[in-house]
């Protein structure tokens, strides 16, 4: 199965952060006029009219992505939850503000197998991320041959092996490998 990974629009926080929302009421920010326009042109692209459902993270940035690319891509959507960015506490309790998730993303990306023992923030393994969108795709490969994911660039980098990607950078995988 071909799979289009798409990562989310440029993010606004704006309105979030005047509200004080921390933890997962960051996740509701939207989308900023430049990020509309990025999945506008990124829907354009002729590869994606061969997709045969449109697979989405439930976390507003690409959702709205999902929304622009799903105008011009004759394909129902879907909502995944497994498809959500990567968490840098599982529990969602313990992180309180974005100097507290910077921490965990930093010590996330010196030990992405495991953590470590002391470290106050559960963050979520490589292995367990990769675990969870796995599970997802794999509900898919019998059914598609080809579908677009919108996510997360720590999701895309399970996948393809780089560590930064554009907003609505697509990359092409072939799953499984």
């Amino acid at each position: 199965m071909k799979i289009y990974l798409i990562r989310h629009g440029e993010p606004d926080y704006r309105a979030v952060t005047e509200k004080h929302y921390v933890g997962y009421g960051r996740d509701l920010g939207g989308l900023t006029p430049a990020g509309i326009q990025q999945a506008q042109q990124c829907a354009r692209r002729p590869e994606l009219q061969q997709a045969q459902v449109i697979l989405t993270s439930p976390f507003t940035r690409a959702m709205a992505t999902t929304l622009e690319i799903a105008r011009q891509v004759a394909a129902p959507v879907k909502v995944e939850l497994g498809l959500h960015e990567w968490q840098p506490d599982r529990t969602g309790t313990l992180i309180e503000n974005n100097q507290q998730v910077s921490q965990s993303y930093a010590q996330y990306k010196r030990t992405p197998h495991s953590r470590p023992a002391d470290f106050p923030y559960p963050y979520e393994t490589a292995d367990e991320l990769q675990a969870r969108v796995t599970a997802v795709f794999d509900q898919y490969v019998t059914q598609y041959d080809c579908i677009i994911c919108v996510t997360h660039g720590e999701v895309m980098s399970q996948f393809v092996h780089q560590d930064q990607f554009d907003y609505c950078e697509i990359q092409s995988i072939n799953y499984p490998n």
